[in-house]
């Protein structure tokens, strides 16, 4: 399962969480609202933080990685209350902690921690913890014999 996949589906988990009104791929969009299409608070933003990739499995046809999935909860500061915000990151909580996607091992909250480094916006960061695991875009391998056979042969199975 990619990271696009996991993305798509942890999208469509917090889209139905009362409240909130956008979700998207974290462009730092908070730094640059000038330059970013706009969008409805609040929002969450869903990052991807830099891992590297281990090789698992014959022939590396499979790589397994730790991924934390790095969640921006972000308010406009002044048109929410505390207990609105505690409320909601809570909720985001209840929606993703423990939450598996296809190959990927259960989301596990790690870390959390606000930002205040923006004008009028507030930015409260969860970090969610998986382990990942990528296929070969093909887990097939097609050939020719004598006589002429084609064959096609699942190395998935290898695994």
């Amino acid at each position: 399962m990619s990271k696009l996949t996991l993305y798509n589906s942890l999208k469509t988990d917090l889209q139905t969480i009362t409240g909130i009104k956008h979700v998207d791929l974290w462009r730092n969009q908070l730094a640059n609202e000038d330059k970013e299409n706009p969008f409805l608070y609040p929002a969450i933003f869903i990052q991807f933080m830099p891992h590297p990739f281990r090789e698992k499995g014959k022939a590396g046809s499979t790589q397994e990685y730790d991924l934390i999935v790095r969640l921006h909860i972000c308010f406009e500061s002044y048109k929410d209350t505390d207990t609105d915000i505690l409320t909601l990151t809570d909720d985001v909580f209840q929606k993703v902690h423990t939450k598996q996607y296809g190959d990927f091992n259960k989301l596990l909250r790690r870390n959390e921690e606000q930002d205040f480094d923006h004008d009028n916006v507030q930015d409260y960061i969860q970090d969610y913890s998986t382990l990942g695991h990528d296929t070969l875009a093909s887990n097939t391998t097609t050939a020719t014999l004598s006589p002429v056979i084609t064959a096609t042969i699942n190395t998935a199975a290898q695994i």
